[in-house]
């Protein structure tokens, strides 16, 4: 019932957000003939699914183990399979089953326009499942009315089948134009079928880039192909990016997942890395303030709220305190994987900012406005433009293809800062305006201060543990990437260890109780999660 009530909620505020909604409400009169209203139902109900589920518990995980934010269970370590077993099961039963359920509609009704991007969504989401939990169900995955237990897939075999299928997609596409068709309730791009073909080759470029350890000549082959091909185009532009947009509902509720758990009076669960905020303080990144937004002052704390009071082996916390007081005030988080006791400091603690999760940015007011400026309509930011001037960065770097890596970092950290600040402004009107004097000098010196950091690395591995970190801060919002490139490159090399480690550090997450005894199928032992996926063979 539950999970209904969320498919309902975000249907209903998905149709408003679309601003006409007659043809929603058209009955399908004949249930065994589908018909093209009950495509423009499914469709956006399937987009709303995906916004939703990969924005809860396995991104939030993500982040952890990359210390972007912290939360006890998970900073040590002590993962177990019911953890993270609602959103395995969810993307399944959700979007990915309504998405299956579009393209045999739409390839009934000779609707491509519909598969292609239904396609293109289904291999962002399989990617996100194959990359978190290894070998699972896909090519038997969906077919509930003929195959009960699907087989498990090789997590290889599932990058082969993605591959593929990104190549019919954009085949679709094409013959959707050709047609003329009509494509209604796209929440993503507008029915833009060329942002959705740069969609498309920007996520295959990010499959082949993690395949890069297993079969760099794949990966080296098909890249170089790509960018050789005058009439392959990636997201180029912020206004390109792959992405999903909350809105500021309460009834019914469509904000943030993240802005729905911690932008509620007295319910903080998680707290905000020191390590994550000492290094961009240190490096004096101007995104730190919608990043992070700060409630109390550490005049505030006592021996109870005071940050790793139980422990003398805490890394940054005592780095962040020796920060000149005009920066490191109020900047009030947890070291990973510190084991003390949560106090009584929901109003103390440094919570999230404006960005992605449409809460307050930091004009230093506290918690004066922490609820009252904000509104929840946040972002999934699933592929951006920063993001693939970074991959290619990558891909130039350690694959030797086309691109200058320097000059592609700092297109990368030039986009981050440009989406960030604009969304700022977009969300907060305590925000400065991204065209501000002072704001875009301190990106300029931010951006040259990285490529002097990348001029005095003597080898490739320091280059790319230089590109890899500004990646890092620029995904902030999605955690998979993070998470995937620690995995793939072992960088940003000055991660620090848990405090209290329960167990290895996760390479993979562990499936759940769900699947392992309803799927005959599932692998019995399940594997550990010391066990990497098929690419980390770092």
């Amino acid at each position: 019932m539950k999970t209904k009530l969320i498919r309902i909620f975000f249907l209903a505020a998905g149709l408003s957000a679309m601003g006409a909604c007659s043809s929603f409400l058209d009955v399908n009169e004949n249930p065994n003939n589908p018909s093209t209203a009950e495509i423009d139902l499914l469709f956006p109900n399937a987009i709303v699914e995906a916004g939703f589920w990969s924005m809860r518990t396995a991104n939030e995980n993500a982040s952890i183990f990359s210390r972007q934010f912290y939360s006890l269970n998970e900073s040590t370590y002590n993962i177990q399979g019911n953890l993270t077993d609602t959103e395995f099961n969810q993307l399944y039963a959700d979007p990915l089953k309504d998405f299956a359920q579009v393209i045999k509609q739409s390839n009934d009704l000779g609707l491509k326009g519909y598969a292609g991007i239904s396609k293109i969504m289904s291999t962002y989401l399989f990617s996100t499942i194959v990359d978190l939990w290894g070998d699972v169900p896909y090519s038997e995955a969906l077919q509930g009315e003929t195959i009960l237990n699907a087989k498990f897939d090789t997590g290889a075999s599932i990058y082969d089948g993605m591959l593929k299928t990104l190549d019919e997609a954009k085949a679709d596409l094409d013959q959707s134009e050709t047609n003329k068709e009509v494509v209604n309730g796209d929440l993503i791009y507008g029915s833009d079928l060329d942002q959705w073909r740069r969609a498309a080759n920007t996520l295959k470029l990010k499959l082949l880039l993690n395949l890069r350890l297993v079969d760099a000549n794949r990966a080296r082959t098909e890249i170089t192909s790509m960018l050789n091909d005058a009439n392959t185009e990636f997201i180029g532009d912020n206004s390109d990016d792959f992405q999903f947009e909350f809105g500021p509902n309460i009834s019914p509720a469509n904000q943030h997942p993240i802005y729905q758990q911690e932008y509620v009076a007295g319910n903080k669960g998680f707290y905000m890395s020191n390590y994550f905020m000492y290094s961009m303080l240190n490096k004096e990144d101007p995104r730190i303030l919608y990043y992070v937004y700060r409630q109390g002052t550490n005049a505030e704390l006592d021996f109870q709220t005071e940050p790793c009071a139980q422990r003398t082996d805490c890394p940054f916390w005592p780095l962040l305190k020796a920060l000149p007081d005009d920066v490191k005030d109020g900047y009030i988080g947890r070291d990973h994987g510190d084991p003390s006791g949560q106090p009584a400091d929901n109003t103390l603690r440094a919570t999230f900012g404006v960005y992605p999760i449409g809460g307050s940015y930091d004009n230093d007011a506290r918690n004066e406005r922490v609820v009252t400026s904000a509104t929840g309509a946040g972002v999934a930011p699933w592929i951006t433009n920063a993001m693939r001037c970074f991959m290619l960065a990558e891909a130039a770097l350690t694959l030797g293809t086309p691109g200058d890596p320097k000059a592609l970092l700092a297109e990368g950290i030039q986009a981050s800062m440009d989406k960030v600040i604009a969304f700022g402004a977009a969300k907060d009107e305590n925000a400065p305006s991204p065209a501000n004097t002072a704001l875009k000098a301190k990106v300029a010196n931010y951006i040259a201060n990285i490529e002097d950091a990348y001029d005095d690395a003597t080898t490739d591995a320091q280059r790319l543990d230089v590109i890899i970190k500004e990646k890092y801060f620029a995904q902030f919002g999605n955690g998979v990437e993070p998470y995937n490139d620690y995995r793939r490159t072992g960088f940003p090399s000055d991660l620090p260890a848990s405090l209290a480690p329960n167990g290895p550090f996760p390479v993979r997450f562990p499936l759940g109780p769900t699947e392992l005894t309803s799927n005959p199928n599932a692998p019995n032992p399940a594997p550990l999660v010391s066990v990497p996926v098929f690419w980390d063979v770092n």
